[in-house]
């Protein structure tokens, strides 16, 4: 899956968390200021994520991801040490 395809699920997921709809949206839009998410919402997405690709984003990487781009960093790296786990 590549970085486009990754961002859009994102997208859905979010807009699914919050029943908003969001536009104009790319790498460097914040999650909390920029897309007005609080620590709820937060939670919520990350549940979404988390569920949808079948991985797992630890505690102290959320503290590090502040942006969209950010997410979609740490959702490549998982989603590229998961492929490689199932490949050995």
């Amino acid at each position: 899956m590549n970085r486009s395809d990754l961002s859009t699920v994102v997208l859905e997921l979010l807009e699914k968390e919050t029943g908003e709809t969001y536009a104009g949206i790319d790498d460097s839009t914040t999650l909390r200021e920029g897309l007005n998410l609080d620590s709820l919402d937060m939670a919520g997405l990350v549940l979404h994520i988390e569920g949808h690709f079948g991985i797992q984003i630890e505690t102290e990487l959320l503290e590090s991801i502040l942006t969209v781009g950010d997410m979609l960093d740490v959702l490549e790296r998982k989603l590229a040490a998961k492929a490689g786990k199932t490949a050995a």
